[in-house]
């Protein structure tokens, strides 16, 4: 080996020592081409095994016996693992020495009388535990031995009992009594609560509890008050129950900053719901009902309830415009809104909502028009001058918030925007698959050059990411270039296809590599 490859290769070894590199190349790699580096040298076997042994997923490696055999060398470089149901972690425990002492994240296999003691011993010797999912299989009996480990974990931070079909009030109880100084997060995901032992709560309940009377609205029943848990973050996504569940539950939790009922289309939400939650939980601000069956009234109920959101979820609800101006009147500090395929609300209160909400970083609101009549004049004008690639109106033109009269701060930033125009210029027609027609019948298009249309966005000084998925555009150098000089803030663009877009792509490798290139590619 020649000096000059020599004092290569250990300029090489000492960029690949740096965990950091190594973190951030492995993001485009793939598992194969990730262990093929690790081969390449005892440096790079070194640098790269800590990622090859960060996570370990899905439980299929437990019957593979080279990854039985390199368990005993490696175990202590897991930080997260993530088991299945039936998985024997038995393998974890070697006569000779403690493995796996670094976790960060833990998904336990169904705890049993069994394998209790395993599951307890695996939590014993990873101390520093902040993450941990577990299911008990039989409620009725006894896991003090479990409990107790689950106790001693000094930092764990969120507990989840996902698609847990026995979990006891009790249980839960003496959980968060151990854990309350550390435990800020809690998930009960894809558990059917219509028939299970932890049923409507009452038994968790404190203070204010939910009570039903048949034929008429729900009531509060005062009831003895109960040790409070410090909570912040409540995930019931996709499950079935009583609204009383979510009541019961909030009444312990009055610290709950955020609250997800994601896909939960099988709770029945009544009139008085908002109202009620905010009297448990009146500091929440992030909310999620993405996906469940609250009507437009209910939904603007439970915004006004909750006046200082902070960011919003309502993808495929019915929101409409009485939710929409709820938002605009009492969410001035909203930051997220997603509302993503919903009640089509009109482009009015979305042009009042980008107006007022000065704080607004991101804008999912695939579907729901806006007035982008300004837009599509300057487009018109230019037609005859920009012989470009031209994209039509009738898809999303493009995922940034946009308004005729922005923040003069020039703070909008979103996700997507825009579909077919609902208010058309004057002169311009719908046409039959929503693209807009002049008045001598021509398709109008909007074109993707910053000399027209999207120069109205030069002030998104704030803009973090930028989408095009499943839109026909023609964004070319000079526009990207455009886009690197006025957006500071981008990090991320999306729907940029290889072989359309092969010379912006490129030269966003070669001058702007601190941009993410992600999606159709």
């Amino acid at each position: 080996m020649s000096a000059s490859t020599a004092t290569a290769q250990r300029s090489r070894d000492k960029l690949f020592a740096l965990p950091e590199i190594c973190k951030r190349i492995s993001r485009s790699l793939d598992n194969k081409t990730i262990a093929s580096c690790s081969r390449v040298s005892r440096a790079w076997n070194t640098s790269w095994l800590p990622i090859i042994w960060h996570t370990i997923d899905a439980g299929q490696q437990w019957h593979d016996l080279s990854f039985q055999e390199s368990l005993g060398k490696h175990g202590d470089l897991i930080r997260i693992l993530k088991c299945v149901r039936y998985d024997n972690i038995s393998l974890l425990f070697n006569a000779d020495h403690i493995l796996c002492r670094n976790l960060v994240t833990l998904v336990l296999p169904m705890t049993t009388l069994a394998n209790q003691a395993d599951h307890a011993r695996l939590l014993r010797q990873n101390p520093l535990l902040r993450n941990l999912s577990l299911c008990i299989w039989d409620a009725s009996s006894r896991y003090t031995i479990l409990i107790d480990a689950i106790g001693d974990l000094r930092f764990l931070n969120r507990l989840a009992f996902d698609e847990n079909k026995t979990l006891q009030t009790s249980t839960l109880e003496t959980i968060l009594s151990r854990c309350n100084d550390s435990l800020r997060e809690l998930s009960f995901k894809g558990t059917y609560f219509i028939k299970h032992p932890f049923g409507t709560g009452e038994g968790f309940a404190s203070g204010l509890m939910a009570t039903s009377d048949s034929g008429s609205l729900s009531k509060d029943e005062e009831i003895e008050i109960k040790e409070t848990f410090g909570i912040l973050s409540l995930y019931m996504d996709n499950i079935a129950c009583m609204q009383d569940l979510v009541l019961n539950l909030g009444s312990r939790f009055p610290q709950l900053n955020s609250l997800s009922l994601r896909e939960s289309v099988e709770v029945n939400f009544g009139e008085d719901f908002p109202d009620r939650l905010a009297k448990r939980c009146p500091r929440i601000k992030h909310l999620d009902i993405s996906y469940t069956d609250m009507d437009d009234a209910g939904l603007a109920n439970l915004i006004k309830a909750f006046p200082g959101l902070r960011t919003f979820h309502a993808a495929e609800t019915r929101l409409g415009d009485k939710s929409l101006a709820a938002l605009v009147e009492g969410c001035r500090y909203l930051t997220v809104l997603d509302i993503n395929t919903t009640y089509n609300p009109g482009g009015y209160f979305v042009q009042r909502l980008l107006e007022r909400c000065w704080e607004l970083r991101k804008l999912d609101a695939w579907d729901v028009s806006v007035n982008v009549g300004q837009m599509m004049e300057e487009a018109r004008r230019s037609r005859t001058s920009d012989t470009r690639t031209l994209a039509s109106v009738d898809s999303s033109i493009v995922q940034s918030g946009y308004s005729s009269q922005q923040d003069p701060q020039g703070r909008w930033a979103s996700g997507a925007l825009f579909q077919e125009d609902m208010d058309s210029p004057q002169g311009y027609e719908p046409g039959s698959d929503g693209e807009v027609l002049d008045e001598d019948n021509n398709m109008i298009w909007i074109d993707y050059s910053f000399s027209s249309g999207l120069g109205l966005l030069a002030r998104l000084k704030d803009l973090h990411t930028l989408c095009l998925h499943s839109t026909s555009h023609a964004i070319g150098v000079p526009e990207i270039v455009w886009m690197s000089r006025n957006w500071p803030n981008l990090r991320r663009i999306e729907g940029l296809h290889e072989d359309e877009d092969e010379e912006v792509v490129q030269w966003l490798r070669d001058n702007r590599p601190d941009i993410e290139i992600d999606g159709d590619i």
